[in-house]
């Protein structure tokens, strides 16, 4: 069975990096790695998830879901293609309707592969940052409650709640918190994380990379003919985001009030 979190230790050998959603837009990734001088034999990169459906290269996951260098949180993307596979009907049509069209040109093999793959992705993942800092990776948002009663609920289930799931993959609403924010509005919910150094999300699309009290939101719209954004996996990283024509890289965080 597979976990429903994963932890990891820190990288004494080299960086860790943590990517915003890719949506098959793994064009972007590979520039995106060269311009950073990604090591793949020292360095890490992990991933909020959705590396799958809408842009063009969606097979490519596979190949990056198999590197020993690669290690990703489950997005709602690829939970709706294990839906599919194990529901069709309806589930097999969402998933359609949202960009699966890709897979129907998979061998038997490969899709296996993807599906196999998928299923094992746990809903979060924390990584030791240095010295007694921690870093979370969750794909959406995180439930009203500290990390560490959050990894304490994963590790003692064996298998997800469906409520915390849903919450884990698709809730929006603290995206659309530091979204007020950064449109000058007042702040009406909490967004930091208690327990936790700094969490890393994706899933809502913003405009360039968002920082708001611990939290960092990646997700800056690769298949929308936006970005795609990188960050170090630390509390005050850098991060960078590059565009789809692959001309110029833009670097820095937009940083938005903390409380109301």
């Amino acid at each position: 069975m597979a976990d429903l979190i994963q932890s990891f230790a820190a990288n004494p050998a080299g960086r860790d990096y943590v990517v915003g959603d890719i949506h098959g837009c793994f064009y972007m990734l590979d520039a995106l790695l060269e311009r950073i001088a990604f090591n793949r034999e020292r360095d890490r990169l992990f991933s909020v998830g959705d590396l799958i459906d809408r842009g063009p290269d969606s097979e490519r996951a596979a190949e990056f879901l198999a590197a020993p260098w690669f290690h990703a949180v489950r997005g709602n993307h690829e939970q709706m293609m294990l839906d599919a596979e194990a529901e069709g009907g309806d589930a097999a049509w969402l998933w359609q309707m949202n960009g699966g069209d890709w897979f129907e040109g998979l061998g038997h093999a490969e899709r296996r592969f993807m599906i196999e793959r998928a299923a094992v992705l746990p809903y979060a993942i924390e990584v030791a940052i240095g010295d007694g800092r921690r870093a979370g990776i969750v794909h959406a948002q995180m439930p009203a409650m500290p990390w560490q009663r959050l990894c304490e609920q994963l590790r003692a289930m064996d298998d997800i709640d469906p409520a915390l799931a849903g919450t884990l993959l698709w809730e929006r609403d603290s995206a659309h918190e530091v979204e007020r924010r950064r449109a000058g509005a007042r702040a009406y919910l909490p967004v930091a994380v208690a327990g936790v150094d700094v969490v890393f999300f994706g899933h809502t699309p913003m405009r360039e990379p968002l920082a708001s009290a611990n939290t960092r939101w990646l997700d800056t719209g690769a298949f929308m003919g936006r970005t795609l954004s990188i960050a170090e996996l630390a509390v005050d990283g850098r991060v960078w985001s590059l565009g789809s024509k692959l001309k110029r890289v833009e670097e820095g965080w937009q940083w938005l009030a903390s409380v109301a």
